[in-house]
């Protein structure tokens, strides 16, 4: 087997999957363990979202829906708030109009977590490779994308442009984990087996059959 085909079968996919696991378990360790402060009408979306799943034994009627908060409780609500990391992901989920927010944006940050650290030890590779991609996919449309549409791919910043980029990048690396698979250097193949073979070399011709 050539160097050429053990770098293919094995040498390319462990590089890909200890890329993904450096940029995606600080990423998510990151949104789950870290607290900043979010004020404004940020901070009020969170109040509001994580009230929403707080249960409540007070009946609201229509009255107090339709009527507007106060200008007091208005800045009591925008007032600085310090909360996980992730809730500001799951603001930019609300603000997309995607259904619960909130457990999407937990979702996402395990996903990131675990999934990157299984990715490095190759385990149950494809799956999180999907949900890597997924959440790459959806960064890029709600992040980069509007960017891209108002102002056009070659007038983007350098900042807009190298966040977009990886985005596209880091998307493209877990497909090919889920195409290509994890490679032989893996516990999915040393489980699971299959997918790498030795090479038949073309200058061995099969025996010919002897005769009677």
């Amino acid at each position: 087997m050539g160097f050429s085909r053990v770098a293919a079968l094995h040498l390319v996919p462990l590089l890909t999957r200890i890329v993904l696991c450096a940029v995606f378990v600080p990423a998510g360790w990151s949104k789950i363990m870290d607290k900043v402060e979010f004020s404004g009408p940020t901070a009020a979306t969170i109040r509001s979202l994580t009230e929403a799943e707080k249960p409540t034994s007070t009946p609201v009627s229509i009255r107090q829906e339709l009527t507007p908060p106060s200008k007091t409780a208005r800045i009591a609500a925008e007032s600085p708030l310090e909360a996980r990391r992730l809730y500001g992901l799951s603001v930019m989920l609300h603000d997309a109009d995607l259904p619960y927010p909130v457990v999407l944006a937990w979702l996402a940050a395990a996903t990131e977590l675990v999934g990157g650290g299984l990715l490095l030890v190759g385990l149950f590779s494809r799956l999180w490779s999907v949900g890597l991609g997924i959440a790459m996919g959806v960064a890029f449309v709600l992040t980069s994308l509007p960017a891209i549409e108002a102002a056009g791919p070659f007038a983007l910043d350098v900042t807009t442009f190298t966040k977009a980029s990886a985005q596209l990048a880091l998307l493209m690396l877990a497909l090919g984990i889920l195409l290509g698979g994890p490679g032989g250097i893996s516990l999915d193949h040393a489980i699971f087996g299959g997918g790498t073979h030795t090479a038949r070399n073309p200058r061995e011709s099969d025996p010919e059959p002897e005769e009677d």
